[in-house]
């Protein structure tokens, strides 16, 4: 049997505690999360619009192509699987007193569809910077109208996933009053003609709410004795 501060464990306590150690890192990921977002909307900044031309979007993917590579096959899938983490994390706690009313699955497949859309977006950049190195201009324009449009995908999901925490929060109390209404109007926002502004405070929403999280989920715990 395993230790534990001396106590020896029986099976059903040690897993209990590994059960413990995942429950803590579920919000812990949202964190993380939130530090990856927040240093992919730096490096994006300067991505071109929409409305750039064919030879200047091209050089911008031709000159950065390192810079989106790591974008594309780090960055991007580490956001989507920490969201899976995170957005797990918040069905349970919506679940929990909530009384069966779907906050929780919603909030689930907000996060679902955020993490699938991160998965995209990686694609789209690998796509773009490797047609940069191949010199096909016509392709990197294309593509590079496509993730143009990414936020469309992304304000879908984080509304859903923001608007269902807040409103389950009201419910059942996993949340401060005043942090679970601002869920609801940064949700709202990005279903909106200003949900740019409710994007940008996407990052800091997931580290507060993460951190918060993860304290009660230390609360709820309980050590184990013998």
């Amino acid at each position: 049997m395993d230790t534990v501060l001396g106590w020896k464990l029986t099976p059903t306590e040690r897993n209990d505690v590994e059960s413990n150690r995942f429950d803590r890192f579920l919000p812990l990921a949202g964190v993380l999360a939130g530090l990856l977002f927040l240093t992919g909307l730096i490096l994006l900044r300067n991505d071109p619009p929409s409305e750039s031309a064919v030879a200047e979007t091209f050089a911008y993917w031709q000159d950065n192509r390192g810079q989106h590579q790591i974008i594309a096959l780090l960055l991007t899938p580490l956001m989507a699987f920490l969201l899976l983490f995170f957005g797990t994390g918040l069905r349970r706690r919506l679940e929990h007193g909530g009384g069966g009313s779907g906050h929780g699955m919603v909030a689930f497949g907000g996060a679902l569809l955020a993490a699938v859309t991160f998965a995209l977006v990686g694609m789209l950049e690998a796509a773009m910077t490797n047609a940069a190195h191949e010199g096909e201009r016509q392709a990197v324009y294309t593509l590079n109208q496509l993730h143009s449009y990414d936020w469309l995908g992304w304000n879908a999901a984080f509304a859903a996933m923001l608007l269902a925490t807040g409103l389950g929060a009201c419910r059942n109390r996993m949340l401060p009053t005043s942090l679970s209404w601002a869920t609801i109007v940064i949700g709202a926002s990005l279903l909106t003609p200003v949900g740019f502004f409710g994007f940008i405070l996407l990052p800091v929403w997931l580290i507060v709410v993460g951190l918060w999280l993860s304290r009660g989920t230390e609360r709820e715990g309980e050590p184990v004795t013998g």
